[in-house]
């Protein structure tokens, strides 16, 4: 994504396109992609942006309350960002510390648990964990 169009889209998401949160979403939304905080920070730090930690956690706060960015909470201290809103599926290696996407048709369900007439399944999100042999 150019810096014309972050700005465009942090516009069109009522975000206000300040300096440091153009760059964020230049290099965030550039393609779907799973990343961390600590990702994103290398990232920066490597790309020579003069953005402080604190901006990138706040932005990603804001991103995800905006829910133009989804979250993954592995629940082990790692939580990762996801530029792919469409619904699917996550495979996570936890050697490795990757996550991979999992398109919906691949995983079909034969029944799901019964919930209170009163609620009603707004989706159903698999995240299958793995590690590698020896």
């Amino acid at each position: 994504m150019v810096i014309m169009k972050s700005i465009e889209f942090l516009k069109k998401n009522d975000i206000t396109p300040t300096k440091q949160r153009v760059k964020l979403a230049d290099l965030i939304f550039r393609e779907k992609q799973h990343f961390t905080a600590a990702d994103l920070i290398d990232v920066v730090t490597k790309a020579g942006l003069k953005i402080s930690q604190a901006t990138i956690y706040n932005t990603l706060c804001l991103f995800e309350k905006k829910n133009i960015l989804k979250t993954i909470d592995l629940q082990n201290d790692c939580k990762f960002y996801d530029t792919n809103l469409s619904p699917h599926h996550h495979i996570y290696n936890t050697s490795t510390n990757l996550l991979a996407d999992i398109g919906v048709e691949e995983i079909n369900f034969s029944k799901l648990p019964s919930i209170p007439k009163s609620l009603v399944i707004e989706k159903t999100e698999v995240l299958i964990k793995v590690k590698n042999k020896n």
